[in-house]
């Protein structure tokens, strides 16, 4: 190789950032089309499948890494714009979140912004996807482990994980809590079930 040609880790890393520039300009795109921000776009769709415990401003603010003030910010204005009401939570002081029946249609019609990547990443053989699902959960623990991404609900940083437990490169995992192998393919990246590992 070259002097001048970047390694492969930093062209890696290259990528991925133009993915994330791509996306950025997908989600905005598609948030202006019903008068959103990117972060109220992303908290609509959140709130349209979350449980209970996890449709609050904190559980939000940590889930897309902003304050949690940027994220009372951005409820606000949903709630302004009658997409999302406010109501005591279980011990009288949270308050959850719920999506009006107008903020369940736009989480509908904002469902598909990423299409356009969904259809591209289906167009490789499954091993492909399979194989960089994989190298990616394991990055994301990697970064949450530093501190440089708050919150993980992945595989990779649950408790209930053991990595290369089996010798199938297939489904070389195991999940104690489902008591199974787990496949490259099935891998979660937001399991309602992760508990964190701890250090």
């Amino acid at each position: 190789m070259p002097e001048h040609e970047p390694s492969l880790d930093r062209r890696l890393a290259d990528a991925i950032e133009r993915l994330g520039n791509g996306l950025r300009s997908l989600a905005q795109h598609s948030a202006r089309t019903q008068g959103l921000s990117p972060l109220q776009q992303q908290a609509v769709l959140s709130l349209a499948h979350q449980p209970a415990a996890r449709r609050e401003v904190n559980a939000l603010a940590a889930a897309f890494d902003v304050t949690t003030p940027t994220m009372s910010d951005a409820v606000s204005a949903l709630e302004r714009k009658g997409l999302l009401t406010r109501s005591p939570g279980s011990d009288g002081r949270r308050r959850l979140l719920t999506l009006t029946d107008r903020g369940h249609e736009v989480a509908a019609e904002l469902s598909g912004w990423d299409e356009q990547l969904v259809r591209s990443l289906a167009a490789r053989p499954e091993a492909d996807r399979a194989t960089t699902l994989h190298t990616l959960l394991r990055v994301i623990a990697d970064l949450q482990a530093t501190g440089a991404i708050s919150v993980a609900r992945v595989c990779t940083t649950c408790r209930f994980f053991s990595p290369d437990a089996h010798p199938d490169p297939r489904a070389p995992h195991h999940c104690h809590l489902l008591r199974q192998p787990l496949p490259l393919t099935d891998l979660r990246t937001d399991c309602p079930e992760h508990e964190q590992a701890t250090a």
